[in-house]
């Protein structure tokens, strides 16, 4: 059987949920039945590159030289001749951009803008290839999307199919842009749980003060420093009211990412005088020990996709705490049944939930049970019948 040929593009291979959606997929996928490029916008992103399969074939489409000079003159533009020469970079990328995207993405069955639609304009340049999108966050949280929605839902419509990696995003998109209704399919994130549940027992390179970190007593938020979107104020206020009635409390909390608020989150946290409360333990490549260990995972966001941090909690069998945000946490969640939601921005609710679900015992049998939902063995076979159908094959 000919290998069927495909090409993913996003942004970068960086910190973000999305990177690491990416990378589990292309673990499962069966190489025996698929040629797969990945081509990579940003050559500054290359956090996780060493995890990328050796079989995946992957290029950078922008090098980091030629995004650092661009990146030069732009904080200097308020000068006309620095103005100048940003736009002329500008260009030049775009320029770059098309000729390694038709050269790299020439000999391709399919192409897939695997960053919901935020390089449309790049992949619409291969005539050939069929199109899918894939969605990753609720529709009316894509960036810009009030003065892009004319042109992505054109986009959307021009695609074979628009993949929404939950039942309530789907829901959503068919609100906004009925015309898509029967483009539109759900297909979970994969997730290897062998791996995750043997990575929360690798401490090998943890420093002595880590591993004392991780024999505390804490709960434990992951993502990216992000407040407007991860809403980090209302949990470290939630966290505060949970202090100031138990004194004596024994819990710390941990925050696991690194992103653009973090100065924010720093001059808070010592406005609540929880400075020493609450670590920053910065962005780490194996979150599993530090989830694995934590009493209760919490969740804040006001927005999301699927959020992947959630998922991971069930697989290792944790206590969990989410805002039940649109979209992803309710249904991972299962309405309440394994994990406690509670209202977006509540304070006093999230408080209340720390109280009470440190009181509650974790009922396995449940949570495996809900956690086989994401196995990555299951999806990929969804994700590999798709692009045989799109192919007009039968996957064999």
């Amino acid at each position: 059987m000919t290998k069927k040929k495909i090409l993913f593009y996003t942004s970068g291979i960086g910190l973000g949920g999305v990177e690491k959606v990416l990378i589990e997929l292309l673990k499962f996928i069966d190489k025996e039945k698929f040629d797969i490029k990945v081509a990579f916008q940003n050559g500054n992103e290359r956090y996780f590159e060493e995890k990328l399969p050796k079989q995946i074939d992957y290029r950078f489409m922008l090098d980091e030289k030629i995004i650092n000079k661009t990146i030069y003159f732009k904080v200097r533009k308020k000068n006309i001749f620095y103005k100048l020469g940003y736009l002329f970079m500008r260009k030049y990328e775009k320029f770059i951009i098309k000729k390694e995207f038709l050269k790299f993405s020439n000999d391709r069955d399919i192409i897939i803008d695997f960053k919901s639609g935020d390089f449309y304009k790049t992949i619409q340049l291969n005539k050939k290839a069929k199109k899918i999108c894939w969605l990753h966050n609720e529709i009316t949280k894509v960036v810009n999307y009030e003065k892009r929605k004319i042109k992505l839902e054109k986009f959307f419509n021009d695609c074979e199919k628009i993949i929404c990696i939950c039942d309530e995003m789907k829901e959503n998109l068919k609100k906004e842009m009925p015309i898509l209704k029967n483009k539109i399919e759900v297909i979970y994130n994969c997730f290897d749980i062998e791996h995750i549940e043997n990575e929360a027992n690798n401490t090998r390179d943890l420093s002595d003060e880590e591993k004392k970190l991780l024999k505390d007593n804490y709960f434990i938020m992951v993502g990216r420093l992000d407040d407007v979107q991860k809403d980090y104020s209302t949990l470290i206020k939630a966290f505060r009211f949970y202090i100031n009635k138990y004194l004596k409390s024994k819990y710390k909390l941990y925050l696991l990412g690194d992103g653009p608020d973090r100065r924010k989150i720093e001059k808070l946290l010592k406005q609540e005088n929880l400075d020493k409360e609450v670590i920053l333990l910065g962005a780490k490549k194996n979150p599993y020990p530090w989830i694995k260990e934590a009493e209760i995972l919490i969740h804040s966001s006001k927005f999301e996709g699927l959020p992947t941090v959630l998922i991971e909690a069930l697989i290792l069998g944790k206590k969990i705490i989410s805002t039940n945000c649109p979209t992803g946490p309710k249904e991972i969640l299962e309405n309440g049944k394994v994990g406690r939601l509670v209202q977006v921005s509540n304070i006093q609710e999230m408080t209340q939930a720390i109280e009470e679900e440190l009181n509650k015992r974790v009922d396995m049998k449940k949570l495996k049970e809900a956690r086989k939902r994401f196995d990555g063995n299951v999806i990929i076979k969804e994700i590999e019948n798709l692009f045989f159908r799109e192919l007009g094959e039968k996957n064999v």
